[in-house]
């Protein structure tokens, strides 16, 4: 346990020193100052004699900064029995020369040395991930903060990282902390070995995937030594050197990299080709090249042959919403089991583009093409990421009139209940949710990436809600 003093107010400061002796676990004393991310306002000398004076009552860790000098202090603290862990902090991105600064934090070797830094790229978190290599089995915490960083929390135990930090209640004291249980249910934290192999999705925005826990369900239901987790990915480059350092063995790919990461697909399966997107990247042994396949238009279309009894009626009229790499598959689908398609984006030239691949329809979110939806009007297909955080209260497209006659069939899945869905089942509409997609698109993932088939009881209660 980490207690942060800085957080307590004065007068649960004069009594922070009875915790260790209640707990029954090793606690760390931090007291971090304002300029290293903490709460503490006052001098620096207050602080440093606050610090002595709870140092000796049980504490197993004393957290303090790099650049502090208070020879009395340190020496109080090893006198007490505890461990000084020598931190530094960076929230605005990884430091030049990290490396060598974190190797020169522990100024004896009794000390653990802590760097909590925040990448803002992929291509730093490369650079941090690089930081580990070479450290050999010494004792050390070594984390990135944010989003991008989030990896390394979950990977502490294969990165080598002697502990990682997460907030038991949803208010966070560190940028990317995620509750204790999250860390357990959803990614398995306690299994995670040096050997683990790793799986994830890379996207942007990508952190309210459901991913995780559906594939991470199956290898715990499996047995399998293996972690699923999700990358938020701004730059591509960057995030193919952290897939080498981490030897990741595959991939679920989303918006908006379905197409873009066709480059270094070096093999796509038949699929990619037609579609022209891809969802899925494999390297079963964790390096080399990628092989790139698409699990979306079967993925999408499992929920409507369930729906019709079998197999999707030719003819069906479909309008479909965007016209990125998820709506490349549901088009490509669609075409394919004989429906008549039109698709409709707000840059008409790309829904023009993608329409002309599979001989649909195409036109604009305005009055021209929502009067062409009324003759594709059996299925609509919502497949922008409007409805997804932070957009939760924007609809696609307010100005399409729903009879009720309508199947609706939203891609988004967090939140599940959208503005466009809720709408849709004003007007009495069928609704298809985004996670019956996911789920089945999810499954075939599953047995790409291990050659076994999702634990069938596990789906099952997938089905029922994520919750």
């Amino acid at each position: 346990m980490e207690l942060r003093v800085d957080h307590l107010l004065d007068a649960e400061k004069a009594t922070a020193g009875r915790l260790p002796g209640r707990v029954g676990l090793p606690v760390i004393l931090t007291l971090r100052r304002a300029r290293d991310g903490g709460s503490f306002d006052g001098s620096e000398a207050a602080r440093v004699a606050l610090l002595q004076r709870l140092a000796g009552q049980g504490f197993r860790y004393v957290d303090i900064e790099e650049d502090l000098q208070a020879p009395a202090l340190d020496a109080h603290i090893r006198e007490s029995g505890a461990r000084i862990v020598r931190s530094l902090h960076d929230y605005s991105g990884v430091p030049p020369g990290l490396s060598r600064r974190f190797s020169a934090l522990a100024r004896r070797t009794d000390e653990i040395p802590k760097a909590a830094v925040t990448p803002t790229t992929c291509a730093q978190l490369a650079e941090l991930l690089n930081v580990f290599h070479g450290l050999g089995d010494s004792e050390r915490v070594l984390l990135g903060m944010g989003e991008i960083g989030f990896p390394t929390r979950v990977l502490a135990p294969r990165l080598g990282s002697t502990w990682c930090y997460a907030s038991p209640t949803a208010r966070a004291v560190a940028p990317g902390q995620v509750t204790p249980v999250t860390l357990e249910d959803v990614y398995r934290f306690r299994d995670i070995t040096r050997s683990t192999s790793v799986y994830g999705v890379v996207g942007n925005p990508v952190m309210h995937s459901r991913s995780p826990m559906i594939h991470n369900r199956g290898f715990t239901a499996l047995g399998l030594d293996a972690v699923y987790l999700p990358f938020q990915a701004p730059d591509l480059d960057g995030f193919w050197k952290v897939a080498d350092l981490l030897r990741i063995k595959g991939l679920s790919v989303t918006v908006p990299h379905k197409q873009a990461v066709l480059s270094r697909a070096v093999r796509g399966d038949a699929e990619v080709r037609a579609v022209g997107a891809c969802n899925t990247l494999l390297r079963p042994e964790g390096r080399g090249s990628w092989s790139g396949m698409n699990t979306d238009s079967e993925g999408f279309l499992a929920p409507l042959r369930s729906m019709f009894g079998g197999a999707v009626p030719t003819g069906l009229g479909a309008t479909v919403i965007g016209a990125g790499g998820a709506a490349r598959s549901v088009v490509a689908a669609l075409s394919g089991a004989g429906a008549r398609v039109l698709v409709l984006n707000r840059t008409i030239e790309n829904a023009r583009t993608l329409a002309e691949v599979f001989a649909a329809r195409s036109g604009g979110i305005d009055a021209e093409g929502l009067e062409s939806a009324r003759g594709f009007s059996d299925l609509i297909v919502q497949t922008t990421s409007v409805g997804m955080s932070p957009h939760e209260d924007a609809d696609p497209a307010p100005e399409l009139k729903l009879s009720g006659r309508e199947i609706v069939y939203e891609l988004v899945y967090a939140p599940e209940s959208t503005c466009f869905v809720r709408r849709a089942l004003e007007a009495g509409c069928r609704v298809v949710y985004g996670r019956k997609m996911l789920i089945a698109q999810a499954m075939r993932q599953f047995l790409l990436f291990t050659g076994r088939e999702y634990p069938p009881s596990v789906a099952e209660n997938l089905e029922r809600g994520f919750d």
